[in-house]
């Protein structure tokens, strides 16, 4: 008979930030490694140490005190200190794909550098779990993940219900959708489960009998896991102690301090397959009463979602793919500053920053965080396009211009620049007398063009004469006064992966612009929109035949939840804009298409009643508050932007809100034009299924989900990079967007207020809108497409050598429908390195003019160069190049 194990893993999840600010939390960790080193160092008996899997804790740690750097590597090569394999804890949903791999791929390299990481994949706190993990974590070389939530239902203050748990066992089979597979470990009693434990032998006994059997009700082995820790706890040092008189009080059961990688060798030893589940794709508590999913932590402070958004497409769709094109022109790949700017973006993307669930102070820093992410990336985009134009060959009838798009489809954007000319440098002229010589040069519009002489429609807008500078390479800073000009046109044909050289044209001011019709409604070749008297509109594709009416209605409701989950106000008081009658007016029409503005106002609740403050001080838990809207009502005003260029198959829907109201959620109401049983949206590396209706169990009104990129049902498709949260009815038929929610406290096991929660602000919301007429395969690509930002730069200089054509395509592959773009960039050896993931439910070739070898995420080959390669359905697939 085999002896019973239980493996005591020394820890402490590291929350960098959350009830407290990062700083004050900095503190208690700089105490925390002290003692740590200090009992690894003496105390016999105390052997490992696991840095939640987390690099980012250690470089806090050494930000301190960077003189414990080696210390700290001799302690990871001794295999005491267990650390890896991630740089930080990300929050699963809410991070894109590419950020996800870049996240293990820092960490792990991090990790390298001060000796060896812990080969497992964890996810201890993770609010839900993506369905292409397993895929993810083998093609890292890992073969076991532990995690927290997903499985079986967690309470919202982390306890376990025993009711509707998914798997038999804490043990059980992973499986993406590609067939990847991983033994999974759920911690099915947390991650505090072998927490302060007791030295005192009565105690002890206590202790131990509860712990013993609640393990061994879940265990498939005789390898037991306790996790000794808890969020920001302080080490056990009296451990050793403890596990002496474990012993002495079970010695049939060997008590071992361990770490996870004797814990999972000792659990596939011990395995019998053949008892074990095997669940499949996401892992979101689906069995569950729906109130602790923390869905709803998709919609606190959606600001913060927006900022996320925009600077991961520009790190993965600009700086990447144009540092890549930048080393054409000469330029090195800046693959420390890169790495630079993700890792300072992932310390937003932890699971308790981006989630949006922490203290006003926490997030208030990650504002700050996210401009200097954004001016960081910029100078990377700038700094690459600039190089690139220096060397452009281009003619000399015009100003020139390229635009920089990596979208991985050949597309047609609407492009804003800003144009400078007529230039008046200080050292030409005093600075007082540039402003008024500029002033008497006649007032001039333009013609663009292609290289190729087409015209390409353009929009003028003078903005007046402005101070600027340059900042030259090997001078001092370069003063100037120039004239402005604000461009909007159009291009064509812009590459998958590359850029287009336009020209600007000097030309007279003429008087051809458009004027506005005052026609209420948005029609090309592609779409017809119309608007009816109450605000909502209407959507025809005139290619596909089909059309959905109805879109676009608001609806308010009382949120007496909290920064995790949204709970509705007992009155079930619902305000919406179905009857109202919004001021319409055409803001916009010209060359280039047009955009209708509607302006709603209706009268809403300035906030909760009164008695939610009692609710919250006495934390009653939020499913069961029953507090009214308040009697007390504002205006409140929405503005809404339909925009339909001439070359756009999508509308495009933009809302403007300035939020002075508290304690409730602003949603956007979508008729699908068809019922279904089940909805498709975007995640990470995937698109995944969803029913419509949820399981039994489930007793939360609300079956709110995530999305990442699109969400489809019936006939619609709504695309938005930064609007992750959304809700389709049981019957298919509609899908709500949600726009704002704002509430006013953290949550969870205390009385946190956060109040910023409640977003008084501005906040502009865009979300695009089309039709489809059946599930088609192409539509990931092509909202993938579409939400790829283009960079536009006006040539300022040039090198003596043209060596660069004025427009290039670096996609040298060509990909077949279901296969979706993601990256272009290099790896460390400076080989290019390009990933597609597989939406198709049969094989695709993905075919490339020069050969590539097959990588890993982690960009190391296998196998032989070519040039087609068969992917599978949900495949992720890197090549690089030879």
């Amino acid at each position: 008979m085999t002896r019973k194990k239980a493996h005591i893993i020394s820890h402490s999840h590291w929350d960098r930030e959350w009830f407290l600010p990062l700083e004050s939390l900095r503190f208690r960790l700089v105490t925390l490694m002290d003692e740590v080193e200090d009992l690894l160092d003496k105390e016999a008996g105390f052997n490992h140490f696991h840095m939640d899997g987390q690099m980012i804790m250690l470089e806090d740690y050494l930000a301190v005190k960077p003189a414990k750097r080696e210390k700290m590597k001799q302690l990871v090569a001794d295999g005491k200190l267990r650390i890896g394999p991630w740089y930080m804890l990300q929050d699963a949903f809410l991070t894109s794909g590419e950020a996800n791999i870049r996240n293990l791929q820092y960490g792990l390299e991090m990790a390298e550098e001060f000796g060896q990481a812990e080969k497992i994949g964890y996810f201890p706190d993770t609010f839900g779990l993506y369905g292409q993990v397993p895929q993810l974590m083998r093609q890292a070389g890992f073969d076991t993940v532990v995690f927290g939530r997903g499985v079986n239902p967690t309470g919202f203050n982390n306890q376990v219900f025993d009711s509707a748990f998914a798997s038999k066992y804490s043990e059980m089979f992973w499986e993406s959708p590609d067939g990847s597979k991983v033994l999974g470990i759920l911690l099915a009693n947390w991650y505090s489960n072998g927490n302060e434990i007791p030295t005192d032998k009565e105690a002890a006994k206590i202790f131990w009998d509860k712990k013993l059997a609640d393990v061994e009700r879940f265990a498939s082995t005789d390898e037991w896991l306790f996790m000794n820790g808890c969020d920001h706890q302080p080490v056990q040092t009296d451990l050793a102690e403890a596990l002496e008189v474990a012993r002495e009080l079970y010695p049939e059961i060997d008590f071992i301090h361990s770490h996870f990688e004797k814990y999972q060798d000792a659990v596939k030893a011990g395995l019998e397959p053949e008892k074990l589940q095997t669940v499949h794709g996401e892992l979101t508590s689906q069995q569950s009463d729906g109130w602790s999913t923390l869905a709803n932590t998709a919609s606190s402070r959606i600001y913060l979602k927006q900022a996320n958004a925009k600077i991961e497409r520009l790190l993965e769709r600009l700086a990447e793919p144009i540092s890549v094109m930048a080393t054409e022109a000469g330029v090195s790949y800046p693959h420390e500053y890169l790495a630079f700017a993700w890792k300072l973006l992932m310390e937003n993307q932890i699971h308790d920053s981006i989630t949006g669930c922490s203290l006003d102070e926490v997030h208030r820093e990650m504002e700050a965080r996210f401009e200097k992410v954004e001016q960081t990336t910029m100078a990377i985009i700038q700094n690459a396009a600039r190089k690139i134009t220096e060397q452009i060959a281009t003619n000399d009838a015009g100003i020139p211009i390229t635009v920089f798009h990596a979208g991985g489809l050949e597309a047609t954007r609407t492009v804003e620049l800003e144009l400078e000319t007529d230039a008046i440098h200080f050292s030409e002229m005093h600075f007082e007398l540039i402003p008024d010589e500029l002033a008497k040069l006649p007032e001039q519009s333009f013609r663009m063009e292609t290289s190729n002489g087409e015209e390409i429609p353009v929009v003028v807008e003078p903005l007046g004469i402005h101070f600027n500078y340059d900042l030259p390479e090997r001078k001092f800073r370069d003063s100037y006064f120039a004239r402005k000009y604000k461009l909007t046109f159009t291009v064509e044909h812009l590459p998958a992966v590359g850029y287009q050289t336009i020209y600007a044209h000097p030309v007279a001011v003429s008087d051809d612009e458009k004027e506005l019709t005052g026609d209420l409604q948005l029609e090309n070749q592609y779409l017809k929109v119309e608007i009816a008297p109450n605000g909502t509109y209407s959507i025809l594709d005139k290619e596909k035949a089909v059309e959905v009416a109805g879109l676009g209605a608001y609806e308010d409701v009382g949120d007496i939840g909290n920064e995790y989950m949204f709970k509705e106000t007992g009155d079930n008081l619902r305000i919406n804009t179905f009857n109202s009658k919004p001021a319409v007016r055409v803001l916009r029409e010209d060359k280039l298409g047009k955009t209708i503005e509607m302006k709603h106002e209706i009268e809403i609740p300035v906030s909760a009643s009164a008695t939610f403050a009692e609710e919250k001080r006495r934390l009653v838990w939020h499913p069961d508050r029953t507090s009214h809207r308040s009697d007390n009502r504002t205006t409140f005003k929405i503005t809404t932007e339909l925009t339909l260029n001439k070359h756009d198959k999508q509308l495009t829907v933009r809302v403007k809100l300035d939020n002075q109201v508290d304690d409730h959620r602003l949603r956007v109401l979508l008729p699908t034009g068809k019922q279904t049983e089940t909805h498709q949206a975007g995640s990470v590396f995937e698109v995944v299924t969803r029913a419509n209706k949820q399981v039994e169990e489930w007793t939360n009104p609300a079956n709110d989900n995530r999305k990442q990129g699109f969400v489809t049902s019936g006939n619609i498709v709504v695309a938005s990079l930064d609007l992750p949260e959304y809700e389709v009815s049981e019957q298919g038929d509609r899908l709500e967007l949600t726009l704002l929610r704002a509430v006013s406290e953290i949550g969870d096991w205390g009385d946190f207020p956060a109040y910023e929660a409640e977003c008084h602000r501005e906040i502009t919301a865009e979300f695009h809108v089309f039709l489809t007429d059946e599930s088609s395969v192409n539509v990931p690509a092509q909202v993938n497409a579409l939400l790829a930002p283009t960079f536009a730069i006006q040539h300022s200089s040039s090198s003596k050598e043209k060596i660069l054509a004025e427009t290039k395509d670096f996609a040298k592959w060509k990909v077949t429908d279901g296969l979706v773009f993601s990256a272009f960039k290099l790896a460390k050896d400076n080989q290019p390195i390009i990933r597609f993931y597989q939406t198709a439910s049969e094989p695709k070739l993905l075919n490339t003019v020069n050969l590539w070898r097959k990588s890993t995420i982690l960009e190391e080959t296998a196998g032989d160069a070519k040039n087609q390669f068969t992917v599978k359905p949900n495949e992720i697939i890197t090549l690089k190049g030879v």
